[in-house]
């Protein structure tokens, strides 16, 4: 799981796991994002996170610019990872990939995960007006991200770095802003969604909505923070990110009313 062109690497090696949690990150997000995670999760977690292309130890690779063209990258080795017990998370862009690669998964006679958390995104059968980021010429696109926050400025002010930097991250929003959702049988899995209350780029219903995708029960936490708030309260989102893993599959829930983690 770690040479060149590898697609998931373990961030836990040497631990066995109950359960193995796949981590898919947002646009222009790379495996540093869950890096420390397997710290504060429990011991029996075992974690890995996908590296796609254009990034890290990928950088010279061509990144992809649709979700089935990354679903298709990850498969084989998620498949693999799917012989056992697992879960996935998926962060922004990562929820909608985490989404689309379990209906993959389970299309192939693969089993689905324990838990399949979404976080920071609209259910993806919502329809509402959608960025096109992708398509903003370089200065409004860098201007877009200072907006945006979960870019270092350091990253923004360097018009060198950007030059690396944006071809991948142009690519990512391609990925989000031109999926379109095929309708198809609700996934079976329980499901838990993580919102920011401060998110403007996801409404309350557009959550919500994700309820409509399993049979298996889904639950809604809102924490505090914006977009990013994964990262800006990453211990109390792994907390509940752990309670999520140990109760397995028993933590289906019937519907949602929402609740407010605290």
């Amino acid at each position: 799981m770690h040479g060149h062109g590898t697609t998931l690497i373990d961030l836990t090696p040497g631990r066995a796991g109950r359960v193995t949690l796949l981590c898919l990150p947002y646009a222009g997000g790379g495996t540093s994002a869950f890096h420390g995670w397997g710290d504060v999760l429990p011991d029996d977690v075992r974690v890995v996170a996908a590296r796609l292309p254009g990034r890290e130890s990928r950088l010279t690779e061509p990144p992809l610019r649709d979700v089935r063209a990354v679903v298709a990258a990850l498969a084989a080795e998620a498949g693999r990872l799917a012989a056992g017990p697992y879960a996935v998370f998926g962060h922004s862009m990562g929820a909608l990939i985490g989404y689309e690669l379990v209906r993959a998964l389970r299309a192939a006679g693969r089993p689905e995960p324990e838990c399949l958390v979404v976080s920071g995104h609209s259910a993806p059968q919502c329809s509402g007006t959608v960025r096109r980021l992708h398509r903003l010429p370089d200065d409004e696109l860098v201007a877009a991200l200072r907006d945006y926050g979960g870019t270092p400025e350091a990253l923004l002010s360097s018009p060198e770095l950007m030059d690396l930097f944006l071809p991948t991250l142009r690519a990512d929003f391609a990925v989000a802003e031109t999926y379109a959702h095929t309708p198809g049988p609700p996934l079976s899995c329980p499901m838990a969604v993580f919102g920011g209350e401060r998110d403007a780029e996801v409404a309350p219903p557009a959550l919500r909505a994700w309820a409509e995708l399993t049979a298996g029960g889904c639950d809604l936490r809102v924490f505090p923070g914006g977009h990013f708030f994964v990262f800006e309260n990453r211990d109390r989102v792994l907390a509940e990110l752990a309670a999520i893993l140990r109760r397995g599959r028993s933590a289906s829930h019937a519907a949602l009313p929402s609740g407010e983690a605290k």
